[in-house]
This record gives structure tokens, C-alpha cells and sequence, in this order.
């Protein structure tokens, strides 16, 4: 393995501003699509699910109790999957031998 060459104050900043974008990025992708499954869960009446919240007097509270905390674990699992696959070892290649690893 070779040796990491230290970074700059400012080569440590860019790169810790891009790794918060791909996460940020990473995270809202993972949001939406909870969310998604959520809507579909609701929607195609998975478990009479849809047919109780269409009888429900308020049916915003049981829809916020069941899509929030699913999209939000949606997002936290590809944030998750975002930091295992992070190309790190592949950046420091690229600086040693000056081609892209990709």
C-alpha cells in the first residue's frame, strides 16, 4: 500500500465538501425512495393499510408515523452503502500514478 500524501488546508476542505455532497446526495435519494415505497405501500392497500387511512378521520398523523421513519431509514441505509463504497484508496492512486482509477 502506499504511503497517503498530506493534504492542504484547502485540498482537506474541497474534499470534505465533496464528501458531504455525495452523502447529502446519497441520503436525499434514499429519502425519496423511502418515501416512494411508502406512497406505494398506502396505494396499493398492502394489508388494508390504504382502505383504513381513506376511513380515517385524521389520516395525516398515521401517514406521518409510517412514511417519515421509513424514508428516513431508507436514507440512513444509502448514506451507509455511500461511506462502505467510497473511493478513497482509488484517490490516492490516482495522485501516486497520475491516471484516473475509473
Amino acid at each position: 500500500m502506499a504511503e497517503r500524501k498530506i493534504l492542504t488546508r484547502e485540498e482537506a476542505r474541497k474534499d470534505h465538501e465533496a464528501m458531504l455532497r455525495f452523502m447529502a446526495m446519497r441520503f436525499g435519494l434514499g429519502l425519496l425512495f423511502g418515501l416512494i415505497c411508502a406512497s406505494s405501500i398506502f396505494l396499493l392497500d398492502v394489508g388494508g393499510l390504504g382502505s383504513r387511512l381513506a376511513r380515517a378521520s385524521d389520516p395525516i398523523i398515521p401517514v406521518f408515523l409510517i412514511a417519515v421513519p421509513m424514508g428516513l431509514t431508507f436514507g440512513a441505509v444509502a448514506v451507509c452503502i455511500a461511506i462502505w463504497v467510497l473511493p478513497y484508496e482509488a484517490k490516492y492512486q490516482e495522485r501516486e500514478t497520475g491516471r484516473d482509477p475509473f
